[in-house]
């Protein structure tokens, strides 16, 4: 009996230890830009439901955020309207850039891409 009670006790206190240590799943901010010279450009982006979005954009400069989960795959690609272009496309995570792309041109893309770490 002592020792089936010694074996429960060891194998509760390793269940303990090892579902402490369990990674977490982190998430954070994700925020795409994008720029354009002159204005006028088109987007496709995934969202964060896995979706894929496109828009066209007026301006010169275009930005949204959602919540993403560490692991996610994150994709912005935008394509100028114009001759002469210069276009940025942008991926923050938590604050920090992950991915950046540009390109200069006549109907230029400038696409980034990665995966949230």
């Amino acid at each position: 009996m002592k020792k089936s009670y010694l074996l429960f006790v060891t194998v509760l206190f390793f269940g303990i230890i090892l579902s402490s240590c369990e990674k977490e799943e982190l998430s954070g901010t994700v925020k795409y830009e994008v720029t354009c010279s002159p204005s006028g450009f088109n987007i496709t982006y995934e969202n964060s439901s896995g979706n894929t979005v496109q828009k066209t954009i007026s301006s010169g400069s275009w930005t949204t955020t959602f919540t993403g989960n560490q692991g996610d795959f994150v994709y912005i690609s935008a394509q100028a309207d114009n001759e002469n272009a210069n276009i940025t496309t942008e991926i923050y995570y938590q604050g920090d850039i992950i991915e950046q792309a540009s390109s200069s041109g006549d109907y230029v893309i400038a696409t980034a891409s990665g995966s949230l770490l």
